[in-house]
């Protein structure tokens, strides 16, 4: 597909968003390049948290609670979770902010973690996405401080006599060095180093709990001193590996799958050289030549969310249970604030096999014309893809208890953005990142403007930004 403004402009707010609608497109398109990527971060700069009503009670509290007490407590939880999770998706749709909100998402599957209490999921997310566009000390501190954290890799329970080694390999392996660049005695070492740091439950907050930290000398990576937690990111951050390491994934996230070595390695450079400035690395990275040129446009597939969130922004699906947002990001195998382990989700091929790729083909269809679709979770049977992929008819998306799946999309706004007579190349144009194949464009043919969007929408080349 040759480079066009609309292109270059589609390819910039699926890798700083979630695309773009039409109307936005044809707007953005003809505004100065760098102006849009100064609007980018300009837009990103005003932080509002996420917030929702929650439940809490003291450690104490829970523990002396009757099972049927902690029950209603955790349903409460999750209830509370389905809201954060509807409001950061609804953030996400948003153009205005969107980098702020891609840049949480990236970060969300980085420094990565999970909780049973929604107090602890909110904050937790709103340091993500508050600090994701800052400087990644404050990021990285900020979150190996969170209540989610600290529970999830057993931080908790970390104490002196009993260091318990799991945040601090996490830390080296997966969040900073990469695996290699560390040894058996720096894990343990730096376990203790983070002996004491835990949290209150009802409040989320950070509590350094004293008496059980071992304030004893610790050798790390050559070095000998009383060490603390802070001591030991420092230490890592002074590595020029954490920014390598770091940055290389990034490259595979907001550039290309495959990657270019020369110019990963001046991604480190920048971010090193510059104290680990998230904004102005990323913002190094969309202003580069590199980034626009076509043979990196059009090569990540989707992820479950961004395909969820593009068909969501271009038509205004608004679900009638909170809930059945959730289970479509399950069926998909992405649901946000949920990772699937500390090593998050596996990006680029790993989305698509034979059962999601055809669920994924039978997705618009199903979202916006009552298509039939079957969804139980990913690993589905034979039988279960041959009903997936039955011809669209009146039937509402059902789950395999029969429970119907009712979502109300807005199909006429998105229509009105489209001239009525418009050609099957300028909808190509419009909906792809990537040339339209011989059998799309049969497929299309000359019918109704909404069927041909559907077939542009339900085809290979749209899971691809």
């Amino acid at each position: 597909m040759a480079q066009t403004p609309a292109r270059l402009v589609n390819h910039l707010f699926w890798r700083a968003g979630m695309g773009l609608t039409p109307r936005e497109m044809d707007y953005f398109s003809r505004i100065p390049y760098d102006e849009l990527v100064n609007d980018l971060f300009r837009s990103s700069s005003d932080f509002r948290p996420i917030v929702t009503e929650h439940v809490t009670v003291s450690g104490e509290v829970y523990n002396a609670m009757k099972g049927t007490g902690q029950f209603k407590y955790r349903k409460a939880s999750r209830e509370a979770q389905r809201r954060l999770n509807a409001l950061w998706r609804s953030r996400m749709i948003a153009t205005e902010g969107c980098l702020r909100e891609k840049m949480a998402l990236f970060w969300h599957g980085h420094l990565v973690a999970w909780s049973h209490w929604s107090n602890s999921t909110e904050q937790y997310l709103n340091i993500l996405r508050e600090h994701g566009l800052g400087d990644l000390g404050t990021l990285l501190k900020k979150v190996s401080r969170s209540s989610a954290m600290l529970a999830y890799l057993s931080n908790q329970r970390n104490k002196k006599d009993a260091p318990n080694e799991n945040f601090a390999r996490e830390l080296m392996e997966l969040f900073t060095l990469g695996r290699g660049y560390y040894s058996e005695q720096d894990i343990h070492e730096a376990a203790r180093a983070f002996t004491g740091w835990g949290f209150k439950l009802d409040t989320a907050e950070f509590h350094f709990r004293e008496n059980q930290h071992d304030f004893g000398e610790k050798t790390f990576r050559g070095k000998t001193g009383n060490f603390d937690g802070d001591d030991i990111l420092d230490m890592l951050l002074a590595d020029k590996q954490t920014a390598v390491f770091i940055t290389r994934k990034m490259y595979r996230w907001f550039v290309c799958p495959e990657v270019h070595e020369e110019f990963a390695a001046r991604m480190a450079d920048r971010f090193f050289t510059s104290g680990y400035d998230i904004a102005d690395l990323m913002r190094f990275v969309f202003t580069s030549d590199h980034f626009k040129d076509t043979a990196v446009m059009g090569r990540r597939i989707k992820s479950p969310i961004e395909l969820i969130c593009g068909l969501d922004k271009n038509f205004a699906l608004r679900f009638e249970r909170e809930e059945d947002g959730m289970f479509l990001q399950r069926m998909l195998g992405q649901v946000l604030l949920h990772p699937p382990n500390v090593s998050g989700w596996k990006e680029g091929n790993a989305w698509i096999d034979s059962s999601s790729l055809m669920l994924r083909l039978k997705l618009p269809s199903a979202l916006l014309n009552k298509g039939n679709l079957d969804w139980d979770e990913p690993g589905a049977s034979a039988g279960d893809l041959d009903k997936m992929m039955a011809p669209a008819g009146d039937a509402p998306m059902r789950d395999a208890d029969g429970r119907l799946l009712r979502v109300a999309p807005d199909k006429a706004a998105f229509l009105a953005q489209l001239d009525p007579a418009t050609t099957n190349e300028s909808l190509f144009n419009t909906l792809l990142q990537v040339d339209a194949s011989p059998t799309l464009r049969s497929n299309v043919g000359n019918g109704d403007l909404m069927e041909r969007v559907l077939e542009v929408l339900s085809s290979p080349e749209y899971q691809l930004c």
